[in-house]
C-alpha cells in the first residue's frame, strides 16, 4: 500500500499492511520560495518515507497575511524571526482588523506551494495544509507562541475578540477555498494552540474557541477527506472539549519527560476517548538527541516509544510521529529512523 491508501483504509476502518509514519520540520531558509519550498519537501518527506505530507507553511503566515512587518529568520536551527510590528498592536487596531480576501500575497504563495505537492504525490501520499485555529491566528497577529495579550481581551473586550474572530473565519474560509479549488488538498493540519487547560479555562474554550473551530471544519465537510487535529502542547489537554470535533485524526504530545504522568494524554487514555486515527509517539524536544550520536542507541529508543503507541492502541490505526515540529538542530538521517522500526514493528499481520 501507498500512504494515500494506507490513510484511507485507516479512516475507513478497512484492512491495512502497516501503522503509518510522518513527521514535519520547519525550513526558514526555503519557506518563503515557491519553487524552493516544493523541492525541499519533496526531499525530506521521500527521504524520510513518511506516509502524508503536512505542509510546513512558516509559524509567520497570519502576521504576515495581515500586513505585519517581519524580519524572517536567517538561521537552520530557528525557524522564527522577528516581529518588528504586530498587526494588531491596541484595542483601534482589533477593531479596525480586516478580512483577507483571495488576492492575499501570503496565500497565493501557499496554494501554489500546496497544487506542487498535490500534483507531484497524485495518489500516491496524501497532501495536507496547516490552518491555525481562528483563536491561535488572533494570537499570532498580536503576539507570538503566547496567551498573554489575548486572555485579557477575552475577559475585558468580548464584542471585539468576536468581532475579530468573525473576520480570521471569513478570512481562513477564503483562503482554504484556494487549497481546496486550486489546489486540491486532502486535507489540513488544524492547529490549536488553546487545547490545553494550561493556556485557558473552560469558559473561555467554549465561548471563543470551539464555536468558531467548528465553523472551519464545518465549511470543508465533504470538501477534504483527512483533517488532523493538532491539540497543542504538552500536559491538561483538553481532548474533552475537541472529541466531537469533525475530523479523522488527532495529533498531539504523549510522552513529555519530567511531567507528572497523570496529566499527560498516553495513547490508551485518548484511545479509549475516539477511535480516530492517533498521530503521535515521540517526544519532538527530548527524543531525537544521544550524546554518543550513537545510531543503534537512537533507533532502539524509536521502537521502545513506537511499541509503546502500538501497544497502547489496540487497533494499531496509529501514525508513528512527532508530537509536534520535528527539531531543526538535528540531523535528518535520524528522522530515517522512525521509518526503520515501523517496518521492523509496525507490520499488520492480521491485516485488520
Amino acid at each position: 500500500m501507498n500512504g494515500k491508501q494506507r490513510m484511507k483504509a485507516m479512516i475507513d476502518h478497512e484492512p491495512f499492511d502497516r501503522i503509518g509514519v510522518s513527521g514535519w520540520v520547519h525550513m526558514p531558509m526555503v519557506d518563503h520560495n515557491v519553487h524552493d519550498m516544493t523541492k525541499a519537501t519533496i526531499n525530506v518527506v521521500d527521504y524520510c518515507g513518511w506516509d502524508f505530507v503536512k505542509i510546513m507553511t512558516t509559524g509567520h503566515y497570519p502576521p504576515e497575511a495581515w500586513g505585519g512587518d517581519i524580519t524572517l529568520s536567517k538561521s537552520l536551527t530557528h525557524w522564527y524571526g522577528v516581529i518588528n510590528r504586530y498587526p494588531i498592536r491596541d484595542l483601534e487596531s482589533l477593531r479596525s482588523l480586516e478580512v483577507q480576501g483571495k488576492d492575499n500575497p501570503v496565500f497565493i504563495r501557499e496554494t501554489a506551494i500546496a497544487k506542487n505537492l498535490v500534483e507531484h504525490y497524485k495518489d500516491e501520499k496524501p497532501v495536507i495544509s496547516t490552518i491555525f485555529t481562528p483563536l491561535t491566528t488572533l494570537q499570532e497577529l498580536m503576539s507570538r507562541g503566547t496567551n498573554e495579550k489575548t486572555l485579557p481581551l477575552m475577559k475585558e473586550h468580548k464584542k471585539e475578540v468576536h468581532e475579530a474572530l468573525e473576520k480570521i473565519v471569513e478570512s481562513t474560509k477564503n483562503y482554504l477555498d484556494m487549497l481546496i479549488e486550486e489546489a486540491h488538498i486532502d486535507g489540513i493540519f488544524f492547529a490549536n494552540q488553546y487545547a490545553s487547560r494550561n493556556v485557558i479555562d473552560d469558559e473561555l474554550y467554549d465561548e471563543f474557541c470551539a464555536p468558531y473551530d467548528k465553523q472551519i471544519l464545518a465549511y470543508i465537510k465533504d470538501k477534504t477527506w483527512f483533517n488532523v487535529l493538532h491539540v497543542h502542547g504538552e500536559n491538561n489537554l483538553m481532548f474533552d472539549k475537541c472529541l466531537d470535533y469533525d475530523v479523522q485524526a488527532f495529533s498531539w504530545e504523549n510522552c513529555v519527560p519530567g511531567l507528572d504522568s497523570d496529566t499527560i494524554s498516553s495513547v490508551a487514555e485518548v484511545r479509549a476517548m475516539t477511535d480516530k486515527i492517533l498521530i503521535t509517539g515521540l517526544a519532538r524536544h527530548y527524543d531525537y538527541y544521544n550524546e554518543n550520536n550513537d545510531r543503534d542507541e537512537l533507533k532502539e529508543f524509536f521502537r521502545k516509544r513506537l511499541l509503546t503507541v502500538i501497544n497502547e492502541s489496540k487497533d494499531k490505526r496509529v501514525v508513528f510521529a512527532p508530537g509536534c515540529a520535528l527539531p531543526m538542530d538535528v540531523d535528518r538521517y535520524v528522522f530515517t529512523l522512525m521509518e526503520e522500526v515501523v517496518k521492523e514493528e509496525g507490520i499488520i499481520d492480521d491485516k485488520l
